[in-house]
């Protein structure tokens, strides 16, 4: 029982850190709406993917993304940068990652295809860019300026969303793959 509850707090360790190293990738967002929208997501996929592999090896179980996802979920909005909507959409791509991992296997195959599903939650907290455009301009003018705002117009086409979602999957497929390669060695 005690390896099994040091075990959990170690993976709770990693959903923690998971949640920090994203958190941190946010503050790109101050040099430029690019690195808002796009560097700080595809970013944060590089640098969930220890956290998570190293979590995902020890629990074979559903709920390594979800957890990973819930506690990103939960530290936004309780400091109230997400909704309610915007939290659970950030736990709805944990689980269909834990889905895809259970489908495709435990092993570093499915560890591999299910990751690149989890960063795409935090895209959630980006979404108001894409569905309450004239609100978010109004919040990026009063708290960085009018020129950041101006930007993120740029930014609020589908062809941009379309540009993040494929960066992120195409990204957190190399990180997992360049952090299990690193691992066995």
């Amino acid at each position: 029982m005690e390896k099994s509850n040091n075990n959990f707090q170690r993976i709770l360790g990693c959903a923690i850190l998971y949640a920090v190293t994203s958190f941190a990738c946010a503050f790109l967002g101050f040099l430029s709406p690019w690195c808002w929208i796009v560097v700080f997501p595809v970013l944060a996929a590089v640098l969930g993917a220890p956290s998570y592999l190293w979590a995902a090896r020890r629990w074979q179980h559903f709920g390594v993304a979800t957890l990973l996802a819930l506690v990103l979920a939960l530290v936004l909005f309780v400091m109230d940068e997400t909704d309610l909507t915007q939290s659970l959409l950030m736990v709805a791509a944990g689980i269909v990652s834990d889905v895809i991992r259970l489908a495709m296997g435990n092993q570093n195959q499915g560890i591999k295809l299910s990751y690149p599903v989890l960063p795409l939650g935090i895209l959630a907290w980006l979404m108001k860019l894409w569905t309450a455009s004239e609100w978010y301009y109004q919040g990026a003018a009063e708290e960085i300026g009018i020129d950041y705002a101006e930007g993120l117009k740029t930014l609020s086409s589908l062809w941009a969303l379309f540009l993040v979602i494929v960066l992120v999957l195409a990204v957190g497929f190399l990180a997992i793959n360049l952090v299990s390669k690193a691992g066995k060695k």
